[in-house]
């Protein structure tokens, strides 16, 4: 089925070609500005924010500033994340492009002084407002620094003038909720959101500068990646609305205790019915973020919270599909994605294609698994791990499925083009929670929280088949619905129209077959370890019954093909009596379906040697 966009969905899906841009890409290093810091971990975190800002204008209609600031693993080692894709893109895309080395703020603050309107000032008594101040930034071209920041008189030292156009201090006081904060988010949302100035279907949900309050004790925060603060250059660039408000209405949010009960929830409500209104409910607004459980809004927070860290996501994700949003989940953790303006003009081609489907298998009594190899619901994991399990030794040996959401192409194109050039025969690809995007399917329909929207089923449907459609994607490895039980029929016809092969579920559903397509519950996730193999092998075979044939699907996180192979060498050496195979996802679920349809299995199975 061919699928029709919109104007809207072009601009959403970024159709239009990048406007080409032959002059040189700056390669700021970002690491080495602020080793050459004073030790203030205020002044590293305003550099930070101020660069990616600049990124996000400078890099808006083309690549011209990359950093250099990211540590991660690879295969091989600790290396440069940001080395790493800078190579590749050297290699092939920008091999005809001069990089130019730089290390100095003020000079890379020169080199681009025509893409910067002038600056805003955010309001350290009201943290809010710095990402108010990035919300600006992408509308209005003004750079974001914190009031009395060290990063002023650090620049105007280095002979930088910094002309403020617009100050944010002292206009919230919490007149209109109770809450200077959501005085702050409801004001830019008259200014930028209502008037139309930003996305109609892009929102950044990233924590404020809680992270940064000087004089405050345990609050000298110096995990910069985890700040979030990297990301912003992509949502500047696409001119998107910031955010960071506490979802649950019953509790009061940590970082503003006197607030009146439910004031950020209303206010996150508020926000999300605007943003609809913005497109006209025509398109999926995707949230690049994810809830910063490790400072705030829940149990494990420094400053404390009411909810365990997974029901808060989940009462997020529930909230935002009922008002028609999905979440790029950038999670504590690989929570960093650099360069994201800049690469997002990576040019994918129209269609990609996956091996040859394997043929058909006999059906024997045997214990089939899948381990769906995720969570790759976020851009920043995905192009933050390909180093480490895409160049993993033993990828190619054995049959993966990798859960890759097709929709991170929008931020990191790079990522797709270089799997799909790069994938061997046994190298899969199947989407995660819950298909291009996660959100909670069974909200796209009925009352949806009481948001008041039509139903979105049908949308989800075309949005899926988009990127579907490209990637040659047709299984959906794992759909979430949160606190929001098993999937109803309906739903479930849906996904057989862009996930024909098969769906893996986290809750139940009605029926197990529906048409052609299968759909199973996973049995668990799995956490395992490469001291103790045998722990993991043991807790696999727990799920295992006499009665053949089983289908399991094991839910990883964050693993490599190594660990796969041996825990499939563990399982035959602890529990070689249920006949375990570890299959490709087309072979998994083609047996499954053939099983639910009726087919007995051959008891002839040869033994392994």
């Amino acid at each position: 089925m061919k699928v029709i966009l919109s104007p809207l969905w072009c601009l959403i899906l970024g159709c239009a070609v990048a406007v080409a841009n032959d002059g040189p890409v700056m390669y700021f290093d970002m690491a080495a500005a602020i080793a050459a810091m004073p030790d203030d971990t205020v002044l590293h975190y305003d550099a930070l924010k101020m660069t990616s800002a600049l990124q996000g204008l400078a890099n808006r209609d083309a690549p011209r500033l990359l950093i250099r600031f990211l540590e991660g693993d690879s295969a091989s080692g600790r290396i440069n994340i940001d080395d790493y894709w800078r190579d590749k893109m050297q290699a092939t895309w920008l091999r005809d492009r001069d990089f130019e080395p730089e290390n100095s703020p003020a000079a890379m603050l020169q080199s681009f002084d025509a893409d910067v309107a002038g600056w805003v000032l955010w309001d350290p008594a009201v943290p809010a407002t710095a990402n108010v101040a990035s919300t600006i930034c992408g509308v209005e071209s003004l750079l974001p620094i914190r009031a009395n920041s060290p990063l002023i008189d650090y620049l105007r030292d280095a002979g930088v003038k910094i002309e403020v156009k617009k100050s944010l201090v002292g206009m919230f006081d919490g007149s209109e909720t109770g809450s200077a904060k959501c005085d702050a988010y409801l004001w830019a949302k008259r200014e930028y959101l209502d008037t139309g100035k930003c996305h109609p279907a892009l929102m950044a949900f990233y924590i404020d500068a809680y992270t940064q309050r000087p004089g405050e004790p345990g609050f000298h925060y110096d995990d910069l990646p985890n700040s979030k603060v990297a990301n912003h250059d992509y949502y500047i660039a696409n001119r998107a609305f910031f955010f960071d408000l506490l979802v649950w209405p019953d509790e009061a949010p940590v970082d503003d205790l006197e607030q009146p009960l439910g004031t950020d929830h209303n206010t996150l409500v508020e926000l999300l019915q605007a943003q609809y209104q913005r497109n006209n409910g025509e398109a999926f607004t995707t949230i690049g973020g994810f809830a910063s459980w490790n400072l705030k809004y829940t149990e494990h927070g420094v400053a404390g919270g009411e909810r365990h860290p997974v029901h808060t996501e989940w009462q997020y994700i529930g909230l935002f599909s009922a008002y028609n949003a999905i979440l790029d989940a950038d999670a504590l953790g690989l929570a960093c994605l650099t360069n994201a303006s800049a690469y997002r003009h990576y040019p994918l081609r129209e269609r990609y294609e996956q091996h040859e489907r394997p043929a058909p298998r006999p059906l024997e009594a045997r214990t089939y698994v899948l381990i769906y190899m995720g969570d790759y619901d976020s851009a920043a994991w995905l192009s933050r791990h390909i180093p480490l399990v895409w160049d993993d030794p033993a990828r190619g040996e054995i049959p993966i499925a990798w859960a890759f959401n097709p929709n991170l192409s929008d931020r990191v194109p790079y990522v797709f083009d270089h799997i799909y050039n790069t994938a061997s025969p046994n190298d899969w690809f199947i989407a995660g929670d819950s298909g291009a995007g996660y959100l909670n399917p069974n909200l796209l329909i009925g009352d949806r929280l009481d948001s008041g929207l039509p139903e979105a089923l049908d949308m989800w449907v075309a949005h899926n088949q988009h990127y579907f459609e490209r990637f040659d994607y047709d299984i959906t490895g794992f759909v979430i619905n949160g606190f929001h039980g098993y999937m109803p029929l309906r739903v479930q016809q849906a996904y057989t129209r862009f996930s024909p092969r098969g769906v893996g579920m986290q809750l139940g559903f009605e029926k197990a077959l529906v048409g052609e397509t299968p759909f199973i519950r996973h049995a668990s996730d799995i956490y395992p370890r490469h001291d103790n193999l045998k722990a993991a092998a043991d807790q696999m075979a727990g799920f295992a019954k006499e009665e053949k044939p089983q289908f399991l699907v094991f839910r990883w996180i964050l693993q490599s093909p190594t660990m796969l192979k041996n825990i499939m060498a563990a399982m035959d050496e602890y529990h070689p009596d249920h006949n375990w195979e570890f299959c490709d996802p087309y072979t998994f679920f083609d047996l499954y379906r053939r099983h639910l349809e009726g087919e007995r299995p051959s008891m002839d199975i040869p033994r392994k040697p």
